[in-house]
């Protein structure tokens, strides 16, 4: 759900056919798989043609590769921010996809392709969007293999380690795109919700209202003391992968100057939504806390906000999907992928607060509390 509500309506719907042979001439030959899903964006994923014996063969599954067409809506400048963070995380040895590049002298990274099917401008220029290249991470969705598992506590450190490592590379990375106003922003949740609440169903308003004053004390001293710097801004459990070799993060999309400790608090809200009823929802994410502050060490005002920032992501949820709902009301979709939302929302507030959050998560860390 972390779309920008302007660009979906301009989602690029055309087939592989319509520019396999653009991308042939820029980046190889490549078979029709599938497509890939994506909100804002159109994915297919491609199988390279390679030469076997002399003779047209293809590629296994890790060689695949996964062509991204870009909203027309986003910009060079915020493409080439993602490009860029992408290979630094990349390089610092996080575990995310690989930029390809084109195969002529100049090898680059984005090109522009005009859009299949689109008018004419008047000035006689064919709409164009961003496209890009990049790796395949085979494996499975991480919403998918924690319904699966019999014990998570393996699987979060896993995930703390890869969004640790993607925080830890991009912690002095700087680029102007990444500076902008986005619904989706942490900074801002407490203004996008309360801008939302009137879309909220009535008789759900005032559980909402009550987690959220309750968040907002206890995080307003807080957030002025916590570091701010490049984030991926969406590890959910849609964005991370679970492969034979760990987890991999996907989709750069979001990314934005916000809270260093964002990414921790965003992935924490996903994996509450997998946290067994009757169990510890504060206990549950140490295992997450330990290994995300062995890849990217947290400060004291981080660890203390990490727990309220993450039930701030679930109020930001639960308001956008109300908000899309009401532009989209035949979308019965919004209706039930909300439901766990406002299920995790009751369990909060029945939450037994006699062991503070940071406190266990100081302790596994090694803080003296």
């Amino acid at each position: 759900m972390s779309t920008q509500d302007s660009s979906i309506d301009d989602r690029p719907t055309f087939s592989w056919p319509d520019v396999a042979a653009s991308v042939a001439a820029r980046f190889g030959e490549f078979e029709f798989v599938r497509k890939l899903p994506s909100e804002r964006d159109l994915n297919f994923l491609v199988r390279p043609l390679v030469a076997v014996n002399g003779s047209d063969g293809v590629a296994d599954e890790a060689d695949m590769v996964v062509f991204k067409v870009h909203n027309p809506n986003d910009s060079w400048d915020f493409v080439e921010c993602q490009s860029l963070a992408m290979e630094r995380a990349s390089s610092s040895g996080a575990s995310c996809q690989r930029l390809l590049r084109t195969l002529g002298p100049e090898r680059e990274a984005i090109v522009s392709l005009p859009i299949p099917g689109r008018e004419l401008s008047v000035e006689g220029i064919a709409p164009r969007c961003l496209c890009r290249a990049l790796s395949f991470l085979p494996g499975r969705m991480l919403a998918e293999a924690a319904a699966e598992a019999a014990d998570n506590v393996s699987l979060w450190r896993y995930v703390g380690e890869a969004v640790g490592s993607v925080t830890a590379a991009l912690l002095d990375f700087q680029h102007e795109a990444a500076k902008r106003e986005f619904a989706w922003d942490l900074q801002r949740c407490d203004r996008v919700v309360a801008s939302h609440l009137a879309d909220v169903e009535e008789s759900r308003r005032p559980l909402l209202q009550r987690v959220l004053e309750k968040q907002r004390q206890e995080l307003e001293p807080l957030l002025p003391r916590l570091r701010r710097s490049v984030v991926h801004n969406d590890p959910n459990d849609y964005n991370l992968v679970v492969g034979r070799e760990g987890v991999g993060v996907l989709d750069f999309g979001d990314m934005l100057y916000s809270y260093t400790c964002s990414d921790a608090a965003i992935c924490m809200a996903y994996l509450l939504f997998h946290c067994p009823e009757g169990s510890s929802l504060a206990e549950s994410l140490v295992p997450f806390v330990e290994s995300f502050n062995r890849r990217c060490a947290l400060e004291e005002a981080e660890f203390e906000a990490l727990f309220g920032l993450a039930v701030m992501r679930v109020c930001t949820s639960v308001s956008m999907s109300a908000y899309q709902s009401r532009l989209d009301p035949g979308n019965e979709y919004l209706l039930i992928s909300s439901k766990p939302a406002w299920r995790l929302l009751e369990r909060l507030e029945e939450f037994d607060n006699s062991t503070q959050p940071a406190v266990l998560f100081k302790a596994a860390c090694g803080f003296q509390v």
